[in-house]
């Protein structure tokens, strides 16, 4: 059973260029006002990269922090490393930046290491705090298709040691580690004070990024462990229920529904 103190816990949301594309920004800060998340985890994208000014006044306007940046999509695919996003970051007012390692390779190769040396540059120059992600070597989709994760970067107790060796924190996807359980694996306890956000979502064998309500993840007793080992970081739902990608609709509903269900025991 979910502990009371457990709707003390802030939940913040994933805001993405694709869902929804087309519609106004207003509108969609006004509606994820509505469904009861604390804040929002800002991907930078081609929208937001360059109106910033208009998220900054609708975030207070409707009392929806950034509480975290995502890093570009093309900077993960070390397409363009592209800096500036983490003084985005700061103008925003928040000095939480998630970061991908890249794709295809080994956390040990060499490109992978001058690339978390330069996270680790920004970490220290920009006075933030980058927390690198578990991939998923088994995505699905064009993008994956395309970019696959190298396999270590899915192993926790890898992505661990090279985090701490970085002096880099962690995000945990739930989605991507694709176990109902997490919080019951040997490392869990030991990897949860090195770990600064974790992406909440359910997931099942042929379906990612699902509300908390469904598929196979045990959200109500992970909520649990989380308060039992005095967790402090943040919490972010990924939903991305049906699609990622969507012209002119959004998870408003499912996004709620997933808030009332992890805050209300």
């Amino acid at each position: 059973m979910l502990m009371s103190q457990q709707a003390n816990f802030k939940i913040s949301t994933s805001l993405t260029d694709f869902a929804p594309l087309f519609l106004d920004l207003e509108y969609v800060f006004k509606r994820l006002k509505e469904t009861g998340v604390d804040g929002i985890e800002l991907v930078i994208g081609i929208k937001s990269r360059w109106s910033v000014g208009k998220i900054k006044r609708l975030s207070e306007r409707y009392a929806l922090p950034i509480t975290s940046v995502h890093q570009p999509i093309w900077s993960g695919l070390n397409l363009n490393f592209d800096e500036n996003f983490v003084d985005v970051a700061r103008e925003l007012g928040t000095n939480k930046i998630v970061c991908h390692p890249l794709t295809r390779l080994s956390l040990q190769d060499k490109r992978m290491r001058t690339y978390l040396g330069k996270l680790a540059r920004l970490q220290q120059e920009k006075g933030v705090e980058i927390m690198l992600e578990n991939m998923s070597p088994q995505g699905e989709g064009l993008l994956n298709s395309l970019f696959p994760s190298g396999e270590e970067t899915g192993d926790i107790e890898k992505l661990f040691a090279i985090t701490k060796e970085f002096g880099l924190k962690m995000t945990i996807d739930i989605d991507h580690l694709s176990l109902a359980r997490p919080h019951e694996e040997s490392w869990f306890a030991k990897v949860l004070p090195h770990v600064g956000n974790i992406h909440l979502s359910s997931f099942t064998k042929t379906k990612e990024h699902l509300p908390l309500y469904m598929g196979d993840f045990k959200a109500k007793e992970f909520l649990a462990a989380l308060e039992r080992l005095n967790y402090k970081g943040l919490l972010t739902l990924e939903i991305f229920y049906p699609s990622l990608i969507n012209p002119f609709s959004y998870n408003f509903a499912d996004i709620k529904k997933s808030i009332a269900y992890a805050k209300n025991g």
